[in-house]
């Protein structure tokens, strides 16, 4: 890889982590910046959105990654997958076990023992086999963070078959293929604004209904975004492979980020269900190919080694928030009697205090080390899907 290409792929590292703190914040910073200026609590308040800049970054990465130019995978569906799996699942599992007592506890209270129990395991189950997405109810029953994974799971099995069909698509239709998996992006919102089948109930980030959450949660209404993401990885693959690229991709970064914010500070303006799915998705798309291609100030400031640091460390910061929180509430009990952090900048300031150190460390002593031991176990596995494709008789002509 080229140094200009190893800096871009660094500056995508870095808003990772951007990414990572906004949803942090939404979860955490709200009553902290109650007194604070109505568009900085809007944008704040948007922070769910920046799950969508994942499953955008993620396609792209992907492309980049594992395609050709000519939209074909340059490896095989065995060792995607197996890398894929010692990406996520270490960090899952543990944090899955770290939320263990908090979602035992909770279900106890709320249901007794015997319901509890049941709950318990079907949660735990469709939770460990990452599909918990698939049953809206269950997608943040435990470790709540964990669902927008279940969706890249998803995500993931599909991409070796998605990339069937991108050499059939060229380049002349890639234009109105993203227009077209945008549009898909934004059926579903549109749909159930239209129609309301939950009732009147208040859209906003605290709403609950059955359609609202399939809407939210469903890996198939997320699938567009990611789509979108992967079209445009393939067609930055094109256009490294044509040569180096015009310009920095300073404009593309910049008018992305830009969209990004204005439409977090706007607020209740945007509605609700546009923002939480694909409305924003070319957005991201404009700032992560901009930063692909460089991103001028903002590629720079991405790629300097402290953002690719906490950059690299995002996945488990993303799923250690949670157990941070009930952490810093333990700590808050404990140290009661000496210390009042019983504020909400206090709040805010113990999760993050114990969020981001921690995310560090387990991306140095679980994250880095057990990706190799998975991909190592997973190995035998992945070699006998080469020998099955040595073996195959090749056609008269092929």
């Amino acid at each position: 890889m080229s140094g200009s290409s190893a800096r871009s792929l660094d500056a995508l590292t870095g808003l990772r982590f951007l990414a990572a703190l906004h949803v942090v914040l939404f979860h955490f910073a709200r009553p902290a910046l109650e007194p604070a200026p109505v568009w900085l609590g809007n944008l704040v308040g948007a922070g769910y959105s920046a799950v969508g800049v994942f499953f955008v970054l993620s396609g792209f990465v992907l492309a980049w990654n594992y395609l050709d130019a000519d939209g074909r995978m340059e490896t095989g569906t065995r060792a995607f997958q197996a890398a894929r799996l010692a990406r996520v699942y270490p960090v899952y599992v543990l944090t899955f076990l770290l939320s263990a007592p908090p979602t035992i506890e909770a279900s106890v209270a709320d249901n007794g023992w015997l319901l509890a129990g049941a709950k318990l395991v079907v949660g735990g189950l469709l939770t460990l086999s990452l599909a918990q997405a698939w049953v809206p109810r269950l997608a943040l029953y435990w470790n709540p963070p964990g669902w927008s994974v279940s969706v890249e799971a998803f995500f993931y099995a599909l991409f070796p078959r998605l990339t069937r069909w991108l050499p059939r698509l060229g380049p002349a239709r890639l234009g109105w293929a993203l227009a077209v998996v945008w549009a898909l992006g934004l059926a579903p919102p549109l749909a159930y604004l239209a129609t309301r089948p939950d009732g009147p109930i208040p859209l906003d980030a605290h709403a609950w209904g059955p359609w609202l959450a399939l809407m939210k949660f469903s890996p198939l209404a997320r699938l567009p975004e990611f789509l979108l993401g992967v079209l445009l990885g393939w067609c930055f693959v094109r256009e490294r492979s044509a040569g180096p690229a015009r310009g920095s991709g300073a404009v593309f970064a910049t008018v992305g980020l830009a969209l990004l914010v204005a439409a977090g500070m706007a607020g209740e303006a945007v509605a609700y269900p546009l923002m939480h799915n694909a409305l924003l998705a070319p957005a991201s798309g404009l700032l992560v190919y901009g930063l692909a291609r460089g991103g001028g100030w903002l590629g720079r400031w991405l790629a300097h080694p402290l953002m690719v640091r906490l950059g690299a460390a995002s996945y488990a910061l993303y799923l250690l928030q949670y157990p941070a929180g009930e952490a810093a509430a333990r700590l808050e009990r404990l140290l009661r009697p000496w210390v009042d952090l019983h504020t909400p900048w206090g709040w805010l300031g113990s999760v993050l205090a114990l969020a981001v150190p921690t995310s560090l460390l387990v991306h140095h002593f679980v994250e880095t080390p057990l990706r190799g031991r998975v991909r190592q176990a997973l190995q035998p596995w992945v070699d006998a899907e080469r020998g099955a494709v040595r073996s195959r008789p090749v056609a008269p002509g092929a």
